[in-house]
């Protein structure tokens, strides 16, 4: 803001007084549009908050239950693929016990083979073996 100065000097006579007077109208213009700049800001700050701040409790309330309702929709969000997530795991869980007692009982099923078979070696090796003891006694 343009500061004028205030003091009349008698050797500047009435043509800078005159250019005072259009300084200091000049002055409180700015001043003028100033306040009115600040009412106006202030007003709508009274709008949003209330006289006195009896408002601003409400809209703290209102933006917090806005959050809240954001925090509550990511939980719910993540809730939801978790719950996916481990419906997936169980599902592969129990493919992977099928599997294991799939394998598990094949594994039954080749080691009585293997034992039949080692009996059945057993016993023709006694017999080729017997066939040579017949064979040396002769």
């Amino acid at each position: 803001m343009p500061s004028a100065d205030t003091t009349v000097s008698p050797s500047k006579g009435a043509g800078s007084m005159k250019a005072k007077m259009l300084a200091l109208n000049s002055q409180l213009e700015d001043q003028d549009a100033s306040i009115s700049s600040v009412r106006t800001r202030l007003e709508s700050m009274e709008e949003i908050v209330g006289e006195g701040g009896s408002g601003l409790e409400k809209e703290i309330q209102k933006h917090t239950k806005i959050m809240q309702e954001r925090l509550m929709e990511t939980i719910n969000a993540i809730q939801e693929d978790c719950d996916h997530k481990f419906s997936l795991q169980a599902a592969e869980n129990k493919r992977m016990q099928q599997h294991l007692s799939t394998a598990k009982r094949e594994n039954q099923t080749l080691t009585k083979r293997l034992v039949a078979l080692e009996e059945r070696v057993a016993v023709l090796e006694l017999e080729l073996g017997g066939d040579n003891e017949e064979d040396e006694e002769f």
